[in-house]
This record gives C-alpha cells, structure tokens and sequence, in this order.
C-alpha cells in the first residue's frame, strides 16, 4: 500500500527535478559568449512505477507511478565535427604562419615601389656608362661611388631582414615548444580529473569543455589526433607518437643543431627523437625558418657575390686615372687566408681542403663552335645527398650547348663565358652548414672540353680531375691566381660593399683597359686617361646572363627573387582564405548542435518554472489534505 505522505515526496522530487533543471538552464545563459562551452541539457525519466508485476503484488487497478527523476546532464556535442575541426585547425595553422611570414618577407624588397634594390641596380648600371662617357671626370666617379654603395647597402638590409626574420622564427619555436608542452601537462591533469569524477558517477561537462578547448589550441599548433578507444585513458598524438596518454606527458624540446647554423631542432625529450610535424604552426614555422628563408638568403648571397665577383674581375683587369691595375671594386672577404684556396675545414690547424668559388679557363671560346670532340664530365651534385652529375657532349655540339647541359643539370657549378670569352666555372649555392657555401668540390672530364679547349684543367682523365678533399686541388687547374677566385666568407651579402681604396680615392676606378707590352698575357700598360672600354665592358654585364643558379642578368634574377617570393606569398593567402572558409562553416555547424540558443533556453526556463510552480502546488495541497486526516480525524 502506497504511503501517505507518497504525494508529497514525489512532489518534493519534482521540486529538486525542476530546481537542477533550471540551475542548468541558468548555467548555459550564463555561458552563451564562453569560448569552448557546450550547452547542456537535463535528461528526465519516469520514474519506476510503485508494484512491479509479481504473485504478491496488491490487487489494485494499473500500476501506481512515482514521478520523474533526472539521469544525466549532457552536453550537446558533436564529436565528428570537433575531428574535422581539429584537423582543419591544423591546416589552418600552418597556412597563417606561412601567410605571416612570407607576407613580412615580401614587405623586404619593398616591390612595387621605386625605392628598392632594382632601382639602386639600374642606377649603378647608369653610373658606370656615365663614367664610360667622362672616363677622367671626378664628378661622375664619385656619383658612381654613392650609386654603388647605395646598392651595397640594399643588399646589406634585405639579408639583415631575412636573418632577423629567421632568427624570430627560432625564438618562436622554442616558445611555440613549450607551450605545447604547457598544454599537454594541463591535459594531463584534465584527464586525472575527468577520471576521478567518472569513476564517482558525475558528468564532467566542464572539464571535457576545458580539456576539448586545450586539444583545439593544441592542433593549430600540431597535427593532433586524439584516441578514446579505452574509458579510462585519453590518448593525444602529435604525429605517431604519443604527447599525452592518460596521466603521462611525453615533453617535447629544443636543442641547438649544428648542422643547421646552430638553430633549434625539435625532439622527442624521452629519447632525442626528432619531432616529425605534418601540420600546424609548428610545420609552417619550421618550413619557413629552414626552407623559404634559408632559401631566399641564399639568393640574396648568390646574388651579392656573383655581382661583387664579376664587376671585381673586370675591374682588376683595368687601369685607373693613377695607373694602379689589379683592384677589386667591391670589397672581398676570401674565406681561406691561402690565395689558392687551401683550407682547415675540420678546425685541427692542419689544411685539409681547397675552397674554390670560381675556376675560369686561360682560353678563349666562340659560343657558336663545335667543340670537335666527345667526353663526359663528372660534378658532384647541389642536392645535400645527391649522386655525381655526369654530363655527355659530342664532336658537333657547340660550346654554347655544353654549358647548357651543365647549367641545367643538378651539378653544383654552373657555366659561363667571361668578359674575355672564357670559360667559368662558378660554385652554386649549397644549404648545407656542415660545409662552406659557394665551393666547387669537383671537376673531372674524360675529354677535351675542361681541359684543352677551354683550358680549365691541366689534364683530362681522372688523373686531372679536380677535387676539394685535398689542400693542393688548385695544381689541377691550368691558370694562375688570375684565374681562380677563393669561397667568400660566409654571407658575402651581409659585407657587400665598395672597397675602402675606390672610396678614399676615385683614381683608382679603373675605367681604362691596358696592353700586354710584355707578353705575358696580362695588360700591363693603361691606354690612357681618356680610354673608357673597361667601365664599358662592367656596364655591360648588366645585360650579360652570368647569374649561377640561374642563366639570367643580374636584373632578371633579382626580378625572379621577387616574382617567386610574391608567387609563394599569394598562395599562402589564398589556402588560408579558403582555410577561413571552411572553419567558418564548420564553426557554423557546431555552433548549431553545440551553441546557446537564448531563445530556446528562455522557453525551456519558463517551462521548468511552470513545472516548479505546480509541483509546489500539489505539496501544498497534499499538506492540507494531511492536516484534515491528522487534526480533524478521531476528534
């Protein structure tokens, strides 16, 4: 038999119901502009009813109901979305640190504008022809002196800014490190938490919010995954590897590379495993620092010390207003104090290597002849871990066909014809910090071309073969110290400038050429202060394609610095637009099944209210009827 107070307990239950349905109507409203916050909802049920069906159960009509009770309060969340989200997070990440960067990069060469380096460029190809046109004229060599430097000094800034740019990179990478692994540290204690309220029965809406908010930072960071296949441990996966698994934390950190100038890598800090990253910030970051500036630096050095070693091996040939011969225009910074390049690569005070930039022939060569004979050349490879480039030519190819093949080929020189008609051989760039940058390591034909008919090598064979890993490789080479320029310290860019004897005294331009009265090969004797065929001869390399890493001007390469650089930055902005536009409708959708309604939690507050209000009437009636039973009755 039911008792009589039933009425009012189960009213009292509608009461506490009502009340914890309304405390977390409350707790959405109060959390509609939360970040991360997912609306919850009361789940109800009836309650069983009071005679289950058995033998003993009372002879009474139907089966007596006991009310409602409230099971869970969940939270609304869509668990497909927040993966698609996650991952896209993690494009999304990568793409603005690319958009950021490669946008500051452009910012450098100041494009379009007339205030840039291509701009200073064209001004110091006008100075030169200005001093072709009034050889003896102070005037226009010192205007050719300012124009210079100017140019010196746009080289100087671009690669200051693209160091200071990489340097912020690795600054940002350490600090991006450790806030990840800030991160993982704080999911670790969510998913101790979380457990712990599981394991008592509770719903921890909140925290999950809090933890599911971390793991979203997280993947703009990384490429992260997440695996809850077991209860009672959250596994979080940057790559393959685990960064959190339940209540452990795998730590990432930083570390000085050697190899890589002494920035930071990334590593695994359990067993100094690098840190693989397919995605996120991280990835953009160090595909910036160690990809686009690396590379764009590179040029910037390619150019500078192609520009500085053709004007400079003109100018040596030429005679100033004072006679003086043999001076370079732009300042050099030869990496080996040896003038034939010898070498301590490994720092034990013994000569190891020979660093050689440039190798030029002792004979002259019309770019139309057939070279009449047939040979393979042999180079070492520019990749870091390429396999030598061996390249075949033939009795009826032409010297301009073979160089060519050299200059579109993976070798790590490229070839050219000099002012003289010579041929020379010039080291590309190499981003391999192990090793000096701007070396040819090596030089080997089986035929003539290197060797008798352009005179580069002493010999053909490999007995001729030219090769760094020795101290005296420059005895293979068949010209003199003329015919040889040493690698330039690190960075030429970074030192570019006119050199200090031109600027103290504007004599020594050598604007004139000379005569070899002696025979030797090497003009000893200027043709006058009125000649002006040596400033004519440098003003022309404006229109020369001399450039290495490129067969194109010197005005042609700088444009296609920038042209690339713009076509990188224009792609970066156009996958973080459409990367915008996904996480805009993904964000919609959430929003939808996860965000607050306030107009739906206003009609879901009135309706616990209303419940409230009855549920208070119905005790306060069945006080009444128990006051008459208990006060009236037996009286």
């Amino acid at each position: 038999m039911e008792s009589s107070f039933m009425g009012i307990e189960m009213s009292k239950r509608a009461l506490q119901q009502f009340q914890t349905a309304l405390s977390t109507t409350g707790h959405n409203i109060s959390n509609v502009s939360t970040e991360g916050y997912s609306r919850q909802r009361v789940v109800m049920r009836t309650l069983d009813p009071l005679y289950e069906p058995s033998l003993n159960r009372p002879e009474k009509a139907g089966q007596l109901g006991q009310g409602m009770e409230i099971t869970d309060i969940q939270r609304v969340r869509d668990e497909f979305i927040d993966k698609r989200i996650n991952f896209e997070k993690s494009s999304l990440g990568y793409w603005q640190m690319r958009d950021n960067y490669l946008t500051q990069m452009e910012a450098v060469h100041n494009e379009p504008s007339a205030l840039n380096l291509r701009s200073d460029l064209d001004a110091f190809w006008v100075g030169w022809q200005e001093v072709a046109n009034n050889p003896s004229e102070m005037a226009s060599r010192s205007a050719l002196v300012e124009k210079s430097q100017r140019v010196a000094t746009s080289v100087n800034h671009i690669y200051d800014q693209f160091k200071d740019l990489r340097d912020n990179a690795n600054l940002l990478i350490e600090t991006k490190v450790r806030r990840i692994n800030e991160i993982a540290h704080s999911l670790r204690d969510f998913n101790e938490r979380i457990l712990k309220s599981q394991a008592m029965g509770d719903n921890p809406n909140d925290l999950l919010d809090k933890r599911d908010l971390l793991i979203e930072e997280l993947s703009t960071l990384a490429d992260v995954s997440v695996a809850n296949k077991d209860p009672d441990e959250t596994i979080i996966y940057i790559g393959s590897r685990h960064l959190v698994q339940g209540e452990l934390v795998s730590e990432l950190e930083t570390v000085r590379d050697a190899a890589n100038g002494g920035y930071f890598g990334v590593r695994w800090k359990i067993d100094g495993v690098d840190t693989k990253f397919n995605g996120g910030e991280m990835k953009g970051l160090l595909e910036i620092r160690d990809k686009d500036l690396v590379h764009s630096l590179n040029m910037v050095n390619s150019f500078a010390q192609n520009l500085s070693d053709a004007v400079n091996a003109v100018h040596r040939n030429g005679f100033g207003l004072n006679q003086a011969t043999g001076i370079d225009f732009f300042k050099s910074k030869p990496l080996p104090n040896s003038a034939t390049g010898a070498y301590d690569l490994n720092g034990d005070g013994t000569l190891d290597h020979t660093v050689l930039f440039r190798v030029t022939g002792i004979n002259k060569l019309n770019p139309k002849d057939a070279v009449g004979v047939s040979g393979v050349m042999t180079f070492d490879n520019v990749k870091r871990d390429g396999a030598r480039v061996t390249i075949d030519y033939k009795p009826e190819d032409t010297v301009e066909t073979v160089m060519q093949r050299i200059n579109n080929s993976n070798a790590n020189v490229t070839a050219s014809l000099d002012d003289a008609g010579k041929l020379a051989v010039k080291a590309r760039v190499f981003d391999d910090y192990s090793r000096p940058n701007f070396v040819i390591t090596h030089l080997e034909d089986s035929g003539e071309f290197l060797a008798g008919i352009s005179g580069v090598l002493k010999e053909a064979q490999n007995a001729g073969a030219y090769d760094w890993n020795t101290m005296d490789a420059a005895k293979t080479i068949r010209g003199d110290g003329r015919f040889i320029a040493t690698t330039p310290l690190d960075n030429p860019a970074a030192y570019l400038a006119v050199n200090d004897v031109i600027k103290n005294d504007m004599n020594y331009i050598a604007a004139a050429k000379g005569i070899d009265t002696k025979g030797t090969g090497t003009a000893d004797k200027t043709h006058g202060a009125g000649d002006n065929s040596n400033a004519l001869s440098i003003a022309s390399l404006r229109f020369k394609e001399v450039m290495v890493d490129s067969k194109a001007t010197f005005n042609d390469y700088y444009a296609g610095i920038v042209a690339d650089l713009g076509a990188k930055a224009e792609t970066s902005n156009v996958e973080l637009q459409k990367g915008n536009a996904v996480m805009d409708h993904l964000g919609k959708i959430r929003q939808s099944v996860s965000g607050v309604n306030l107009d739906e939690e206003m009609a879901q507050m009135v309706a616990y209210q209303h419940g409230y209000n009855a549920a208070a009437r119905v005790i306060s009636m069945m006080d009444k009827l128990l006051e008459t039973v208990i006060t009236r009755m037996g009286v």
